[in-house]
Parts: structure tokens; C-alpha cells; sequence
């Protein structure tokens, strides 16, 4: 008996925390079920008549047997009603099958259990069985407020603040933490969260303490991507300080806020240039892309509400600038035609095609011959591959009497588009159409192309020779 009685006392179960559960199973009365016919039929080492209880729990616990080791506990407590850390094992074992029930009635049926283990295990089943986050939070922090240095507790504390989108409270319990134990993973945890919270000089200081401490650890290699991101972000940031305020500096600034991992931050100054410049095109681009990173909105939404294809690439730095020099002059003049051009030009470039036609149909309302922006548009359809509105380009183009180059260069796009969609005869008469407009190598390819498909092999063969003069 006492061999057994310092079992239990120096056996208290590994994982105190209780929301690291294990196997799960949604139905109590099915699991309870499933122990009984554990019990009852297979577990051998339950049997065993020459291992006293003990032993028999503690092979069941290695075996990670928690169906049988809750069992074995149940007995153990049968007959030693006054022992608490099978009680707390119990408690444990429940939470960690998602018997939430049990492990609330274990804790009402046993006296003299540690406080903030109670605390932990209350507030796991309150965010768990209860889906009661707020409980949850509450009643660590009242455990925390008498019990200040209960690390364990704080810890599940600011897991749970973490879930709850709180970061600046978790930063304070983290802070507490680390001034105990500068643990990394404590330390990144805290990065992380400062990040939340837009403080990405403090992110990236607890990033560099933690690789100090071990630069191998694996979550470190994990994250340092996204924290050498956030190092070019601290770095850009800091030389913008003290420039004047303006709606370029604030679309700037939201550049580097999301290229660093802080979508709020660069929401809010996103939002700012937006009210000074409603006309802004760039503006709607790190405000679509904050939105999704902070998962308000999703893809589509992010294309339909503003224009914005967030798979797009972030913007290279001249096409930014290039950008936001055009969205200046449209904030003073709206109905600037060459701005709009230029500003449709660079969001071509930028991948950012539906904000660039909507500049275009703007420009060609005012001006429908302007066989600019008619290239660029039939540019962006090709992108867009939208063959439709391609051709339709393409016939105002023909009647603009746009110069050879263009309208070659247009039709061989619906050459090619024709050709993706196996419209092959459709496919030849506009290769052989933009080749009458001025002879290209890539007017010359495509009709190769066009060849090959139908089985010409002669004609293909004469095609890539005249593409080969062509590019000469």
C-alpha cells in the first residue's frame, strides 16, 4: 500500500496544461461505452493478478491508454477516496478525451485540489464544452490576480488571450513570463503578438533575443522568413519618419506595414490616404490586401469590393511610385486623360488588371479613339483572358487606323487565345490577319502553331522560318 501511495504522489500527469488534449470523441456516452467494453473484454493488464494497481496503472499511463487508465484510476480512487493527485489525474484524463462533464463533476466531487490547476482545467472547459472564451479568460485572470507567479497558468492565459485576438493583454502576461524564464518559444510567442499589435521594432528584437538563444531551433527557422521581412520593414519605416504627412507618405507606410506582417497598422494608413485622395487607385490595393491577411474579407471579395487581385505580386518599388505619382495628379485633377493613361500603364504592369481597365474605360468615355488606351485595354483583356472584349478592342482599333505594329500585335493575341481554346480555324485566320498588318515573329509563330495543330506539318515548317526572319 504504500508503494502505491508513492506512486500516485510522484505520478502526477506530464501534461498539466490542460488544452493539450488528446483523442477526441464527441459523444460522452459513446466514449463511456467504449470504456466499458475496454474493461471488460481487453485490457489484459487490468487483469494481471500478480501487478498490484499501481503497476497497473502505470503500464496502461505508458501504453498512453487513456481509456484504461482512466478506469484503473476510478478503482485506485475507490479505495483511497482522500487522494488528490488522482483526483487531478482524473480531471486530466477527461479533459484530454473531451469528457468535459466528468472532469467538471471530478472537480466539484474533490476537495483540495491545487488552485490554479482547478483554475486551468475551469477555464479549459468553459472554452471548450461552453465555447465561452470570455469565461475562460476570466477565470484565469482572477486565478492570476492572487497567484501572480502561478506560471503555468499564465501561460494557458496567454494561449488563451492569443485565441482571443487580444494581443496587447497577452504581451503583458508574456512580459511577466519572460521576466521569469526567457524561454524562446516564450520569447516567440511574444514576437509574435507584438507584431499584432503593430509594434514591429519589439517583434523583431524578441524575434533576435530568442535566435540568440538558439539558433536552431526549429520554429525559429520557421518563422525567419517572415522576421527578415519585417527587418527590410523596420528598416524602411524608420527612414520615413519625420517626412511630411501626406496621402503618398500614408500609402507608403501601409506598403511596408504589410510587407512586415502588420495588416491593421496598414489598414489604418491605407484608410487615412483614402479620405484625402478618394480617387486613389493604389490606396485600394494595401486596404484589400489588410482586409484578407486579417481574414475580414476573402479573395473574391477583395476583387469585387475593390478592384484588387490580391494573388497578384507586391508591386515592384517603380511601379509603386509610378502609381502614386499618377494618383497625386488625379487627386487634383480627376479628368486628367494623360494621368489616368499613365496610371492604367503601371497597374497593367502591377498584375492589377481590373483597376487598370476601369482607368481605361474612363479615358476612352472621353476620348472612344484614343488608340492608346484601346492597345492598353485589348492588353489587359488578353490578361484578363477575356477574348470577347479582346475582339471588340481589336475591331475599334481597325477603324481608329491604328498603326500596323498595334494592330498586328492585337490580332495576334486573338490568334493565340484562339489557339488556347482550340478554336483553330478561328485561330489561323487572325494569325494570317495580323501578319497581313505587318509581318512578326510572333504572328509567324502563332500560325506555325496553328499548323501543327491541323497536322500541316510543310506549312508549320515555312511559318517558322518567315518567324525566324521576322525576329532578325
Amino acid at each position: 500500500m504504500v508503494a502505491d501511495a508513492h506512486f500516485l504522489s510522484s505520478s502526477l500527469l506530464r501534461r498539466t496544461n490542460p488544452l493539450e488534449n488528446g483523442r477526441h470523441f464527441s459523444h460522452h456516452r459513446t466514449m463511456r461505452l467504449l470504456l466499458a467494453f475496454l474493461v471488460a473484454v481487453g485490457a489484459p493488464l487490468v487483469a494481471k493478478e500478480d501487478l498490484s494497481l499501481s503497476d497497473k496503472i502505470e503500464l496502461a499511463r505508458e501504453a498512453e491508454d487513456q481509456l484504461a487508465t482512466i478506469e484503473l484510476l476510478r478503482r485506485w480512487q475507490e479505495a483511497h477516496p482522500g487522494d488528490t493527485s488522482a483526483a487531478a489525474q482524473l480531471v486530466s484524463l477527461w479533459l484530454q478525451v473531451s469528457d468535459f462533464d466528468q472532469a467538471a463533476a471530478q472537480l466539484d466531487a474533490t476537495p483540495g485540489l491545487d488552485p490554479g490547476f482547478v483554475a486551468r482545467s475551469r477555464a479549459t472547459i468553459a472554452a471548450k464544452r461552453d465555447e465561452d472564451l470570455p469565461a475562460a479568460l476570466k477565470i484565469l485572470s482572477a486565478h492570476v490576480a492572487t497567484s501572480p507567479k502561478d506560471w503555468e497558468t499564465q501561460r494557458l492565459l496567454a494561449a488563451l488571450l492569443a485565441q482571443s485576438g487580444d494581443h496587447a493583454a497577452q504581451v503583458a502576461v508574456l512580459d511577466a513570463l519572460i521576466a521569469n524564464e526567457a524561454h524562446v518559444d516564450l520569447l516567440l510567442d511574444r514576437a509574435e503578438a507584438k507584431l499584432a499589435t503593430g509594434d514591429g521594432a519589439g517583434a523583431l528584437a524578441d524575434f533576435r533575443r530568442a535566435a540568440s538563444i538558439d539558433p536552431e531551433a526549429a520554429r525559429i527557422k520557421t518563422l525567419q522568413p517572415a522576421f527578415d521581412r519585417l527587418d527590410q520593414s523596420v528598416t524602411a519605416l524608420s527612414k520615413l519618419k519625420g517626412a511630411p504627412s501626406s496621402p503618398a507618405l500614408s500609402l507608403e507606410k501601409a506598403h511596408w506595414l504589410l510587407w512586415g506582417g502588420m495588416p491593421v497598422a496598414a489598414l489604418a494608413e491605407a484608410e487615412s490616404a483614402a479620405k484625402q485622395w478618394p480617387a486613389s487607385a493604389y490606396a485600394k490595393i494595401p486596404m484589400a490586401r489588410a482586409l484578407v491577411a486579417s481574414g475580414k474579407i476573402d479573395f473574391a471579395k477583395a476583387q469585387t469590393d475593390f478592384r484588387v487581385n490580391v494573388s497578384a505580386p507586391v508591386e515592384a518599388p517603380d511601379a509603386r511610385a509610378g502609381i502614386l505619382r499618377a494618383d497625386e495628379i488625379i487627386a487634383k485633377n480627376p479628368d486628367d486623360l494623360p494621368a489616368l493613361l499613365d496610371r492604367a500603364s503601371w497597374l497593367t504592369y502591377a498584375d492589377q488588371q481590373v483597376l487598370a481597365l476601369d482607368d481605361l474605360q474612363s479615358v476612352l468615355a472621353a476620348e472612344p479613339a484614343n488608340v492608346t488606351a484601346l492597345h492598353l485595354a485589348a492588353t489587359v483583356s488578353r490578361r484578363m483572358g477575356n477574348f470577347a472584349a479582346l475582339n471588340g478592342f481589336s475591331r475599334k482599333l481597325e477603324k481608329t487606323g491604328a498603326p500596323p505594329a498595334i494592330r498586328a500585335d492585337v490580332l495576334a493575341a486573338l490568334a493565340q487565345m484562339a489557339l488556347e481554346q482550340y478554336r483553330t480555324p478561328l485561330a489561323l485566320e487572325f494569325a494570317d490577319q495580323s501578319i497581313a498588318a505587318k509581318p512578326t515573329a510572333i504572328g509567324w509563330k502563332t500560325k506555325a502553331a496553328c499548323h501543327v495543330r491541323l497536322g500541316q506539318q510543310s506549312d508549320a515548317d515555312a511559318a517558322n522560318k518567315n518567324a525566324e526572319k521576322a525576329a532578325r
